[in-house]
């Protein structure tokens, strides 16, 4: 694997994102829009409404965002990209780009729920643990799909039945997590709820890696 051909395909997606900001604005603009929405309709939220909509506005603004990572390019584009690069290289490229781009998403909302509606969070740094590992299972589950979805003539259906029966453990570990964060629950076993949701991370990666290539030569 070549890591200046990772790098120039994680470049190539930022700038197609800059290119088309109305796709990145759309995204950020419905996170933001269902914050202020939720602050207006209610005011003030409990510390754990507040942890469940973040993560779920954070979830189906990311499952609209990470979508079009394979099934935007055309078949076209698929070839010019095999002749350049191997299987390995882009997906790792869409991993990384996808995960930033996860956790940029997350820390808008984040902010705009803290400014909104008050920041319940206790312990900083276990929220933090819990936010980088979601993040990573919520963006690999989404590249991964999508990447079934660019092969397939239905990619929109393939895309809703597949990623969210995926996503589920690692969003489920994600809140209980950050819920402990909030001192919401008392977990004595909650690192070992981290250690959980990373070994799922890795073996998301981990089939990604082994399925992809033979999607790739599809």
């Amino acid at each position: 694997m070549n890591l200046s051909h990772v790098l120039a395909i994680i470049k190539k997606d930022i700038d197609i994102e800059l290119r088309q900001k109305y796709a990145i604005g759309g995204t950020f603009l419905f996170a933001i829009t269902s914050a202020y929405i939720i602050y207006k309709s209610f005011g003030e939220l409990k510390a754990m409404e507040w942890n469940i909509l973040v993560w779920v506005i954070v979830l189906y603004a990311g499952l609209n965002a990470i979508v079009k990572s394979f099934i935007q390019e055309k078949k076209e584009t698929y070839l010019y990209y095999y002749s350049l690069f191997g299987p390995l290289e882009v997906i790792v490229a869409k991993l990384i780009y996808n995960y930033l781009f996860t956790l940029f998403l997350s820390f808008s909302v984040i902010g705009v729920f803290s400014v909104l509606l008050g920041n319940p969070i206790k312990d900083v740094s276990l929220f933090m643990k819990a936010l980088f590992l979601g993040a990573l299972g919520i963006s690999s589950v989404f590249t991964f799909v999508s990447s079934v979805s660019g092969s397939s003539s239905s990619s929109s259906t393939m895309m809703s039945i597949l990623s969210l029966p995926l996503v589920l453990p690692s969003v489920l570990i994600m809140e209980r997590t950050t819920a402990v964060a909030m001192r919401l629950i008392n977990d004595s076993e909650i690192y070992e709820d981290l250690v959980i949701l990373g070994g799922i991370d890795l073996l998301l990666i981990g089939m990604i890696v082994l399925i992809f290539p033979g999607l790739w030569k599809e």
